[in-house]
């Protein structure tokens, strides 16, 4: 019996570190009962989570049609044409297997003057027929070694998800991005990128 206990004991430690940062992240994206609204820009709605230690951005959008929406988010060796801030660069990591999960490098030049570049890798899988979900890779990856020669801050927490409820698009994103900097300029400069991000998949979607 006491042998039994410990098994179980055992499996469920294993499952609290296997569960990570990101998992929870994007755990905490899926409970709808604590947000609060900020503001309304071009039609968008931009709401943060009641939890100043985590501070998740969402962006709401009633859009007449969402058909090529996925299609788009996915299209990452696309993304340098459909992303319009050029400080961001993206090439797509082709995997040798087969795989629904797809993999993504960027970089991001001069996010603020004097401060080192950022990168990440990022993976992005479908949950559902109306849910992507994305997350970032530790620096210890090997998907980082082809990069290992770069001087570039490597971010690893962050997580994100593009959602389609009726004909409303939901946009959770957040990624830390390690800076000594106040909160406030922080906060100003990730709603900024991310809502340009989120105009950007929208316009590409729609003109076709």
């Amino acid at each position: 019996m006491k042998t039994r206990i410990i098994v179980i004991l055992l499996i469920f430690i294993c499952s609290i570190y296997s569960f990570s940062d990101n998992d929870m992240l994007l755990s905490s994206m899926n409970n709808e009962e604590h947000w609060i609204y900020q503001y309304t820009v071009d039609d968008i709605k931009v709401y943060k989570i009641n939890n100043d230690s985590i501070p998740i951005i969402k962006l709401t959008k009633e859009i007449e049609s969402l058909n090529n929406l996925f299609e788009t988010v996915l299209d990452i060796n696309n993304y340098n044409q459909i992303i319009s801030n050029k400080k961001i660069f993206t090439e797509q990591i082709n995997m040798k297997v087969s795989s629904d999960t797809l993999y993504g490098y960027q970089k991001i030049t001069n996010l603020i003057p004097f401060v080192k570049n950022r990168r990440i890798i990022f993976k992005i899988f479908k949950v559902g027929d109306n849910r992507l979900d994305w997350k970032l890779l530790n620096d210890d990856d090997v998907l980082f070694d082809k990069y290992k020669y770069e001087s570039d801050k490597t971010l690893s927490y962050g997580a994100g998800s593009w959602e389609i409820q009726g004909n409303k698009l939901i946009h959770y994103y957040y990624i830390n991005p390690e800076l000594k900097l106040p909160y406030f300029l922080i906060k100003k400069v990730a709603e900024r990128n991310v809502i340009d991000i989120f105009k950007d998949v929208l316009y590409f979607s729609q003109s076709d």
